[in-house]
């Protein structure tokens, strides 16, 4: 019996052992991913921040961690009201691109770094939108954005936190303004009308003025005709009755009209022709 109880105590004392080694080993091993950093706390104090990914050690029960994202991230500015220096309420959905660049200033300086940066943007977009008229607001959204960015991250680099970047994605205008500006467009729209329409009355009659100028001359007036004339005579059913004007008689002379007069079609149509001599022999016999 008292073997067996030997052993018994031999055994209980080893699993003890594993399971308080085991426990020591786990309490004194961290590991670091690729896109954290962790700060190692002794007593309350940094004594260390472990930067490159793998397994590191720390002591024991004294030794705590805490583990900062570096990865990027966005903070959303969604439904903010402003009004214009013009005094007109409009809405703004904006986004903030941020990152950590400092793990120890930014557990140290500030207890919960988004929401300080999430709150201090959105007082700050107001005040930016407040030195800007409707219009230029509308005209100037990128550099709204910029001047968003240099207020939000001169700030935040005492946290530890690069801004990266921040957009404007929406304005939303009151409905009184939509209707402003969809009548101002249209207005707009047929102003640009009425001035194209303009110009091309105005391109219009200077080429007719070059038209009759040239047309001035007798002979131009003739192959103006002559050309009238051609165009018409396609469709040999039709019959043409032409005006000449005086200068062009003149021009042409009394040869050129007994010329003209006496022009005959190229060719007539063959049944028209037979009809005609049909007709004569019936009246002969007859």
């Amino acid at each position: 019996m008292a073997l067996e109880d030997l052993l018994l105590i031999l055994v209980v004392a080893v699993i003890v052992f594993l399971f308080l080694s085991l426990t020591l080993l786990s309490t004194s091993v961290y590991v670091v991913r690729q896109w954290e950093n962790v700060v190692v706390f002794r007593f309350g104090r940094v004594v260390n921040i472990a930067k490159e990914a793998g397994i590191h050690l720390k002591m024991p029960f004294v030794d705590s961690i805490r583990r900062v994202d570096f990865r990027m991230r966005t903070l959303d500015l969604r439904g903010q009201k402003a009004i214009t220096k013009d005094n007109i309420s409009v809405g703004i959905d904006a986004v903030v691109f941020l990152r950590v660049e400092n793990a120890e200033r930014v557990i140290l300086n500030v207890v919960d770094y988004e929401e300080a940066v999430s709150k201090y943007a959105q007082t700050s977009i107001r005040d930016i939108i407040g030195q800007y008229t409707l219009d230029d607001l509308l005209a100037s959204r990128e550099q709204v954005a910029k001047s968003l960015k240099n207020i939000v991250d001169e700030l935040s680099a005492e946290w530890g936190v690069d801004i990266t970047k921040a957009e404007l994605q929406e304005i939303f205008l009151p409905d009184d303004m939509k209707r402003a500006f969809a009548v101002q467009a249209e207005s707009e729209r047929e102003s640009r009308a009425i001035i194209i329409k303009a110009n091309a009355e105005l391109q219009a009659s200077e080429t007719l003025r070059k038209a009759a100028l040239n047309l001035s001359d007798p002979n131009a007036m003739q192959l103006r005709i002559l050309e009238t004339i051609k165009q018409v005579s396609k469709d040999q059913s039709n019959t043409i009755l032409l005006a000449l004007p005086l200068e062009t008689i003149q021009a042409v002379g009394i040869q050129g009209i007994a010329g003209m007069a006496a022009v005959r079609p190229k060719f007539l149509p063959g049944d028209l022709q037979k009809g005609k001599q049909t007709s004569s022999q019936k009246e002969a016999e007859e």
